[in-house]
């Protein structure tokens, strides 16, 4: 692990798309199943110190980012083919795109050493070419949106126009189905979002969902089939998505394919008609990993957050929230066996707290993230625990009811033995209350004010300002 903070590698916004895939791919190797997540770093990313790096990957990142982008990117989306590369073509460089590297030199009897020579190179492209026309993998064009979209040839033996204002893809027994749609100018991302999840839906499991402020994932089960379904938002407020649903008796046929049906999904022109040799993947392939824990801010430059997730730090920074911009923290108070301790640093404004009591058996966790962004998750509340999608960077996060009063706030760090490429299904993670969280902050106890329901995007932005992102700068 690093010993220091320093931007370097952008962490794009579609990383979390590409570890949640793995849960719904779990079923493949754990390279094809994405062990992406565990190499994400802070906003900005974080290299690693020269006399840290491995001298081999210095040396294969050198000569990996003296190309141009376009053929970095290239590079990256063959090995995606030839090599299993479970990360994005972005061009960048990190420790996936070096393994990635090394398996396909390994596989070929090279040296081994992350750098493609010029015919390591073109056999590359090959090798991978050979897979796309093996597959009769090709960029589909909605006739009716414009949108694109790469499918295998068995995905596509009919189509037809959808019902959602786009086309429709098919295999041959109608058995997996591949839908594009355009959504109406008054529909809203989280509507959309809640509707999807919708847990009164009969004889349907979500096992993954995600909401950011301009893109939602699910992924779910039914009884026979298996589902992802993507919904982004352009800056002008269009909305449009895609979905690909089927019997899990095709799981084996079509779960290796998913990787580079998602990459190449172009909903607003984004790729200008981009080949499939050149998708839009969903996560960066970025730099090692820093812990990082959920902080509270209950009050002027005091923090609440999880004594777990940063045990054994010699040094904590917290997320500033721009890129490559950290503030020092120290620890000030460790609250006893609550699993909760107090940390002291320049910060924005406080939460305005109003805490429920309880009886809810439902709720909204609010977190930050392993690259420090907000996220909103449904929660079931049970017998003092409740049943979330915890993911890295969560320790510390705050549970609230529908209503915006926080419930509780997660002592305990994510379960990362469970995790599935770096994303952690829903588990079940015993909460301190919220009444008895402040009170050993020393914070003032009080009832929340009555408000409407809302849905778990709205929690999020009305505390966003107050739910921060802490960062183990380095180990003791």
């Amino acid at each position: 692990m690093s010993r220091e903070i320093h931007p370097s590698i952008r962490v794009h916004r579609r990383m979390a798309e590409t570890a949640l895939l793995a849960v719904m791919l779990a079923g493949l190797s754990p390279v094809l199943a994405f062990g992406q997540a565990a190499d994400m770093g802070p906003p900005g990313g974080a290299a690693r110190p020269a006399s840290k790096v491995d001298p081999a990957f210095q040396a294969a990142e050198k000569a990996f980012l003296a190309l141009e982008i376009n053929e970095r990117k290239a590079i990256q989306n063959d090995l995606i083919w030839a090599a299993k590369f479970a990360g994005s073509p972005t061009g960048d460089f990190g420790p996936l795109t070096f393994a990635a590297i090394r398996r396909f030199e390994t596989e070929n009897k090279m040296a081994a050493n992350g750098i493609l020579t010029a015919a390591a190179r073109e056999r590359l492209r090959a090798q991978a070419e050979i897979q796309r026309k093996t597959a009769g993998f090709a960029v589909q064009t909605d006739p009716k949106s414009g949108m694109k979209i790469g499918l295998p040839a068995f995905l596509r033996v009919k189509t037809a126009p959808n019902n959602l204002g786009a086309s429709r893809w098919q295999d041959k027994d109608e058995k997996a189905t591949v839908d594009l749609s355009v959504h109406k100018r008054e529909d809203e991302l989280p509507q959309l979002f809640e509707r999807g999840i919708d847990p009164k839906v009969k004889g349907r499991k979500i096992t993954y969902k995600l909401l950011r402020p301009d893109f939602f994932v699910i992924t779910g089960e039914t009884e026979g089939g298996k589902f992802y379904r993507r919904v982004e938002k352009s800056e002008k407020g269009d909305i449009r998505g895609f979905s690909i649903g089927y019997d899990k008796k095709m799981a084996a046929a079509i779960d290796p394919f998913v990787v580079a049906i998602a990459a190449t999904f172009d909903p607003f022109g984004k790729s200008g008609g981009a080949p499939a040799s050149s998708p839009v993947a969903p996560v960066a392939d970025a730099g090692p990993q820093k812990r990082r824990a959920t902080g509270l801010v209950v009050a002027n430059d005091t923090i609440l957050t999880s004594e777990g997730a940063l045990k054994g730090c010699g040094e904590i920074a917290l997320d500033l929230g721009k890129e490559g911009k950290f503030a020092p923290a120290r620890i000030t108070k460790t609250l006893g066996a609550s699993g909760l301790m107090i940390v002291s640093a320049k910060t924005g404004k406080p939460l305005s707290i109003g805490i429920t009591e309880g009886g809810e058996a439902s709720g909204v966790i609010v977190q930050r993230d392993a690259s420090g962004e907000l996220l909103a998750s449904g929660a079931e509340i049970a017998s003092g625990k409740a049943t979330a999608s915890l993911q890295l960077g969560g320790g510390g996060a705050a549970l609230f009811n529908r209503n915006g009063a926080l419930a509780g706030v997660i002592a305990a760090p994510p379960v990362e033995k469970f995790k599935v490429a770096g994303v952690v299904p829903s588990l079940s993670y015993a909460f301190v209350p919220a009444a008895e969280a402040l009170r050993l902050a020393g914070v003032d106890v009080r009832p929340s004010e009555a408000r409407t329901p809302q849905s778990a995007a709205a929690v999020a932005e009305a505390v966003r300002e107050g739910i921060v992102s802490l960062v183990c700068a380095s180990d003791k």
